[in-house]
């Protein structure tokens, strides 16, 4: 798990992160620890609606890397951080208008997570979320659509 923080008081924050790892049976790790288990990319979805073949030769052409199919129907297109911006533009340019476009950090190996552990996920993620300076979360646990509805 990776916790991004903006704050003024690295050391309040710092406490607060510990406090809610140690609540939920975790541990912090050192700055960085865990980075080799993640890697930057810029993220482009679009709706289950989507002509996946038109977008598919466009996007390859406009410098994606890979296209992932949601269980619903959904489209990401994967693409280098730095080059996210151009591939929106082009595939932007050429009609298609995405749903969302971020850079985020993706899991090089998902871990399949279940049960207690998935729901002990789920509820550390919620808890580091509702703290002030966190920004982002990212994980690389897999956890089943029916305990996220659950929760």
């Amino acid at each position: 798990m990776i916790v991004e923080c903006l704050t003024d008081d690295p050391s309040r924050a710092l406490g607060q992160l510990r406090c809610v790892f140690a609540q939920y049976g975790g541990a912090l790790g050192a700055p960085g620890s865990v980075a080799y288990l993640f890697k930057p990319v810029g993220r482009i979805s679009y709706p289950a609606a989507t002509d996946v073949a038109a977008l598919a030769r466009l996007a390859f052409d406009a410098g994606a890397e890979d296209i992932v199919l949601g269980a619903a129907g959904a489209v990401e297109l994967l693409s280098d951080p730095w080059e996210s911006d151009a591939v929106r533009a082009r595939l932007l340019a050429a009609g298609f208008v995405p749903s969302q476009w971020d850079v985020t950090e993706r899991a090089s190996q998902a871990v399949p997570l279940a049960g207690a552990q998935a729901s002990c996920m789920l509820r550390l993620q919620a808890a580091l979320r509702d703290l002030e300076e966190v920004q982002s979360v990212y994980t690389n646990a897999e956890i089943p659509d029916e305990i996220v509805a659950q929760l």
